[in-house]
This record gives structure tokens, C-alpha cells and sequence, in this order.
């Protein structure tokens, strides 16, 4: 693939490609409860409102991060990063592709829903300048939580 959004020594930020698919899928089994399927993951493929980065260490995946173009704003869908490369930069290079890409777009802002109870998620995001603007009840399951909305402005 010739597209490279970031790189830094052997890590590489891609738009995410068919090749990509079955590693993204075995990627959510390990990181979520309610895990994207295979054929979820693909029909993002031909979503015209999906904007899906890939983190590429020596040519495997190990980690990507999903959103959906929406007028003027972005709705993050999912970020994760591999186990075994967490704490490397890599999740933050992710969400600074999106907001390359946000600001290309000249987006407004870009929102998420994270679990009220993950406060290493909340950390992560508001290090990368997001605020909780709201609460949405119930909104997990598996185990049922709340899930803080957090957005950020350009």
C-alpha cells in the first residue's frame, strides 16, 4: 500500500484495505466485549461516511481506530491497539490521523462514547483534548454501563 498517513520507525498509519479486515476482526475479539464481526468490518469498506486508519508495525496490524464522517462532524466508532503494543504512541498517532482528517475536511468536532467506569480511556482522550459534554444512560452492555460523551473542537 502506498497511502501513508504517519509514520514513525516502524509504525505506519494506513486507510484501512480489504488486506486489513481478518487481523481488525481478531484485533476486536481481544480488546472488546461486544467485538465488531468480520462482516461488520468489511461493509465499513464501502460505507461513504466510514473514515477506518490502520496502525502497521513491519507490515501487521496492531491497531486501527474507526469513524463516521458525518456533515460536519466525525463520531468515533472504535479505537484499539493490540496488548502487546499499548503505550507506544500508537493510539495517539491514530486519533491525530482523524484530526488531520477532520481538519481537512474543516469538521467542527469530533465525539466518542467511552465507558463511564474506563478511566485510562478518559485520560487518553482528554490528553488528546476532549471534554465530557454528556452522559448517556445504559448505554453499554455486557456489563451494562453508562458511557461518558466526550468531544473534541477544532
Amino acid at each position: 500500500m502506498d497511502v501513508h498517513l504517519w509514520h514513525q520507525e516502524d509504525v505506519e498509519i494506513v486507510p484501512m484495505d480489504r488486506e486489513h479486515i481478518e487481523s481488525i476482526a481478531r484485533l476486536e475479539q481481544e480488546c472488546f466485549s461486544q467485538p465488531w464481526s468480520y462482516d461488520s468490518l468489511r461493509e465499513e469498506l464501502s460505507n461513504p461516511l466510514a473514515v477506518f486508519r490502520v496502525a502497521l508495525l513491519e507490515g501487521q496490524v496492531v491497531g486501527y481506530v474507526g469513524m463516521y464522517h458525518i456533515v460536519d462532524e466525525g463520531n468515533i466508532t472504535n479505537i484499539a491497539v493490540s496488548l502487546d503494543h499499548r503505550r507506544q504512541g500508537i493510539g495517539q498517532a491514530l486519533m491525530k490521523s482523524l484530526f488531520q482528517y477532520g481538519k481537512d475536511q474543516e469538521m467542527q468536532a469530533i465525539y466518542l462514547e467511552v465507558r463511564a467506569s474506563n478511566e485510562g480511556a478518559i485520560a487518553f482522550y482528554e490528553d488528546l483534548h476532549f471534554h465530557v459534554t454528556g452522559r448517556r444512560k445504559g448505554f453499554y452492555s455486557h456489563p451494562r454501563e453508562d458511557a461518558l460523551l466526550m468531544t473534541h473542537t477544532f
